[in-house]
């Protein structure tokens, strides 16, 4: 089963575990139809996230798109299986903090250095812009005219935009500027978010259920997430944490040195205490939870 997935990174130790997993639950393994002007192009299985199809669609149809989600919920990975089902090129650029990264430019001796974003415009691509809401929001000028205008007038010729070029961008806020989670964030231009559908990308468990069958990690992560937002937390409790998690306690690791590295981290004392103060599971029922109130009383010595 496991050859037509996508879950490259995963031990062969662990291989069946999964398969028995997603022979019980087949939430998160799919089998996806991608159709492109009317007609079947082909089918691709995988363990895709729970928004997969609907955000497939919306750029196949060549609505731009802004995945607007918590860091860690798998938007990066999600973006470059769409690309690969629909048999595009991904470009990819992280924030944009002035505009050549978006036209490129022209050095001193007459040589044009291109962008992710001019080969994605002129030979067709799915173009990615990561962190949209970490980049000058003068800079996007350009990205928003080529958007709307279907042309850009690059440092050394003008490019009408080719028919396969998709655009795509993903963001911690929704545009707003910084919040308490995320305080490096810019307010965008409303001309900016005019631009892009604005779609919610959360976590999605039964993702996480079927890459990494832990229980005693899902519990814990999954109830110390939803403490830390519903208290204003500062920390995230991604999907990233579980998979470096899950990975390093099949590696051998001890979970004290687990929770401190990955889990915690930078936590105060306080924080942790709330945590495990809110926390509906057994102190004795998981092993992490347990682990959690030695080390809680470390940071506090």
């Amino acid at each position: 089963m496991l050859e037509d997935l996508l879950l490259e990174g995963l031990k062969p130790s662990i291989v069946e575990m999964v398969n028995d997993y997603l022979t019980e639950n087949a939430t998160a393994l799919r089998k996806v139809q991608v159709i492109i002007n009317d007609t079947v192009k082909h089918e691709t299985s995988g363990v895709f996230h729970k928004d997969f199809e609907t955000v497939l669609k919306l750029v196949n149809n060549d609505i731009p798109t802004m995945l607007v989600g918590p860091a860690g919920s798998g938007k990066n990975v999600c973006i470059k299986q769409i690309a690969d089902a629909l048999g595009l090129e991904m470009y990819y650029t992280n924030n944009v903090s002035n505009e050549f990264k978006i036209t490129g430019f022209v050095d001193a001796g007459g040589v044009y250095h291109e962008t992710e974003f001019y080969k994605a415009f002129k030979n067709g691509g799915l173009f990615f812009l990561d962190e949209i809401d970490s980049s000058d929001p003068s800079a996007l000028i350009i990205l928003n005219s080529a958007i709307s205008n279907g042309y850009v007038t690059f440092p050394h010729e003008k490019v009408e935009r080719h028919s396969n070029f998709r655009c795509v961008a993903a963001a911690n806020t929704w545009g707003n500027g910084r919040d308490f989670q995320y305080v490096g964030r810019n307010a965008l231009d409303g001309a900016s978010l005019d631009r892009f559908v604005a779609f919610s990308f959360d976590y999605d468990k039964s993702l996480e259920k079927a890459l990494y069958p832990n229980s005693n990690l899902l519990e814990f992560v999954w109830e110390a997430r939803k403490i830390a937002f519903e208290n204003q937390i500062r920390h995230i409790f991604s999907t990233r944490t579980i998979k470096y998690a899950y990975e390093m306690e099949e590696a051998g690791f001890e979970l004290d040195t687990i929770i401190q590295s990955v889990i915690v981290k930078e936590m105060n004392a306080d924080d942790i205490n709330l945590i495990i103060k809110n926390m509906s599971i057994e102190r004795s029922n998981n092993p992490y939870l347990d682990k959690l109130y030695y080390i809680v009383d470390m940071i506090k010595d």
